[in-house]
C-alpha cells in the first residue's frame, strides 16, 4: 500500500526544489491544480500516468516520490517509462515467471492481468508496489526507466 504521506511530503519537498507551487505545478504538467492537490495533502495516490509524470516531471526516482527510497536520485539517467504491458511481459520473460504463475502468487486476476499486458489499463500505484516487490527490484525498473 503507497504510503500517502510519505508521497505527499516528497511532492512538497520536490515543488519547493523546485520553486513551484500548486498551481505553477498544474500549469507546468498540463493538470488542474485541484487533480494536484489530493497528493499534495496527502488524500489519494495519483493514478498510474500522472505518477509517472510526475517522476519524470521532476526527473527524480518513483521509489523516492513513494517513499521507498531515501533520495531522489536526480542524477541518474532515467529512460522514459515504457509501456507497462510491454515492461511487463520482458520482466516475467528476464525472470522465467509464466504469467500463470505471477497471477496465481500475487493474486492478481486474469482479468486485471490481461487489461495490463494488452494496454488496456495501467495499474494503480499500490499495484505498481507490489510488482516491483513481487520482484524484488525498483518501481523504476517495473516501469523500465532504469
Amino acid at each position: 500500500m503507497v504510503n500517502l504521506s510519505k508521497l505527499s511530503e516528497n511532492l512538497k519537498e520536490l515543488m519547493a526544489e523546485h520553486g513551484l507551487n500548486q498551481t505553477s505545478l498544474a500549469e507546468a504538467m498540463h493538470t488542474c491544480s485541484s487533480k494536484l492537490s489530493s497528493y499534495i495533502t496527502g488524500r489519494r495516490a495519483p493514478n498510474y500516468k500522472t505518477f509517472v509524470a510526475l517522476a519524470e516531471f521532476f526527473h527524480c526516482s518513483a521509489d523516492f516520490l513513494l517513499g521507498l527510497k531515501e533520495y531522489p536520485c536526480e542524477e541518474e539517467n532515467y529512460r522514459p517509462s515504457q509501456p507497462f504491458g510491454e515492461r511487463l511481459r520482458v520482466i516475467l520473460q528476464e525472470s522465467g515467471i509464466s504469467q500463470y504463475l505471477f497471477i496465481k502468487q500475487t493474486r492478481i486476476s486474469w482479468g486485471v492481468f490481461y487489461n495490463w499486458l494488452t494496454g488496456r489499463s495501467d495499474p494503480s500505484v499500490d499495484n505498481l508496489v507490489r510488482v516491483a516487490k513481487y520482484f524484488d527490484c525498483s518501481v523504476d525498473f517495473v516501469l523500465g526507466r532504469v
